[in-house]
């Protein structure tokens, strides 16, 4: 069976409700992150997924390396650190206002590497694939998994970050975009990043350099596209927002779609029409969903 690599953030996320002025505030919470959930989607769909990551050992760590496995995520290349604590992302109802804790030990990020061979599927992307304590680890991965000739697929999504902070992150996520095969966005990426908000002209400006196919989920024309060289396809769905389960859901359903069909690497650069019109039928039914669909 194919492989699947997702590298991202071990988070928990805690959510505080708009009413808050009272003495005993009702707070949830649950696993944080698209790359996360992602993966916890393939797993217990019955993919072979492994999650690279780091959390500390902490109780907080060990509920999240715990998550994984119940959902059939190997966990063996998650590292995990005696000193700090796994980082917390606190939520705030309605508008989702974040506060992110984040206390990382001082000792480098080492983490056992998965195995890797041809057509398998790497995902990498978010704040995590930029953070200067685990870059160049992260790098030494990417490039091995493309000398292994695997599928790399690049998600750039961040938070709202200041203009100057993109602009001195600019040149680690171009490294990134030279590392993809494929690029998958949603809308307040473009704007964050890109200061796009067209996807096409997002295309032409910025990813066309760097890999013949875009994907992009459109939470303003509620539709996922994917421009690949000069074709563009759409799929439309009645609501597609923003919200972890959507854009989680949607790395899931792409990566699904490829392994499925038995997509390689080397057919990337010529994909029929029939097989680009059924992957994004996939991502949008399963962004929509909230759940990985199933081939027609």
């Amino acid at each position: 069976m194919r492989k699947i690599i997702i590298i991202g953030e071990c988070t928990l996320d805690l959510l505080f409700p708009e009413k808050r002025d009272t003495d005993s505030i009702q707070v949830s919470a649950k696993p944080g992150g698209r790359m996360l959930n992602a993966a916890s989607m393939l797993g217990e769909a019955g993919y072979h997924v492994t999650y690279v990551s780091e959390c500390a050992s902490d109780p907080v760590g060990d509920m999240l390396v715990a998550y994984l496995e119940r959902h059939g995520v190997d966990t063996n290349s998650i590292d995990r650190y005696s000193d700090g604590i796994t980082p917390l992302n606190l939520r705030f109802a309605p508008d989702n206002e974040l506060v992110c804790s984040r206390n990382y030990p001082k000792e480098k990020f080492d983490f056992v590497w998965p195995r890797i061979d041809s057509d398998d599927v790497v995902v990498y992307g978010a704040f995590f694939s930029l953070n200067e304590r685990v870059r160049s680890n992260i790098l030494e991965l990417l490039n091995y998994s493309i000398e292994r000739k695997a599928i790399t697929i690049y998600v750039p999504g961040l938070m709202p970050v200041p203009h100057n902070g993109i602009t001195k992150m600019m040149p680690d996520i171009l490294e990134n975009l030279e590392m993809a095969s494929m690029v998958l966005t949603r809308s307040s990426d473009l704007r964050t990043i890109f200061n796009e908000t067209d996807s096409t002209k997002c295309y032409e400006r910025h990813i066309k350099f760097y890999s013949d196919n875009y994907f992009h989920i459109d939470s303003e024309d509620a539709a996922v596209k994917l421009q690949h060289k000069d074709m563009i396809i759409s799929a439309k769905k009645p609501k597609l927002d923003e919200n972890l389960e959507t854009t989680a859901s949607g790395i899931a359903g792409l990566v699904a779609a490829l392994v499925d069909m038995d997509i390689k690497l080397e057919d990337l650069p010529s994909l029929s029409e029939a097989d680009m019109k059924n992957i994004v039928k996939r991502i949008a039914d399963s962004a929509y969903s909230k759940k990985i669909s199933t081939a027609d």
